[in-house]
């Protein structure tokens, strides 16, 4: 799999064809998007005691196999590039996928890359946590609400 953006570098397509590899569920390919030290920065998870920062190559494939593992059809979708230049792009997408404990995820993200020589330095996620505790929490809000 290429794994840099072609066509003058564009951050738009370096992130549409990174999130095409997190749907594909290849850990090693999507982990390849990413500069040696670069990182995924999902600033509100910090909010219920989860690391926001998921650094390096190594970290961000051991990381999308768990996601892979328990999500196993996790895919994006509706990918809308709201601005752009040749390194930066901020877009909104939604993600969906049936977990492997049964429970549905729907998402709607709003992201920020910055890029390097077509390749990712970051990748800074916000998302809504209230359906991704519901979804992957092994009692949902019920582990946030409870040990408050």
């Amino acid at each position: 799999m290429e794994t840099t953006a072609k066509q003058g570098n564009s951050a738009a397509l370096l992130l549409k064809a990174y999130l095409t590899s997190v749907s594909a569920g290849d850990a090693q390919a999507t982990a390849s998007f990413f500069e040696e030290n670069g990182y995924i920065d999902a600033p509100y998870v910090e909010s219920f005691g989860m690391d926001p920062k998921i650094t390096g190559r190594t970290a961000i494939e051991t990381t999308m196999a768990n996601l892979i593992q328990n999500a196993p059809n996790f895919h994006f979708t509706r990918i809308h590039v709201l601005l752009e230049t040749p390194t930066e792009v901020v877009a909104e997408y939604e993600s969906e996928a049936v977990l492997a404990n049964g429970r549905t995820y729907k998402q709607h993200y709003v992201g920020h890359l910055t890029s390097k020589d077509g390749k990712i330095l970051c990748h800074k996620e916000f998302l809504n946590t209230i359906p991704f505790v519901q979804a992957f929490f092994p009692n949902g809000l019920s582990d946030l609400i409870n040990n408050k």
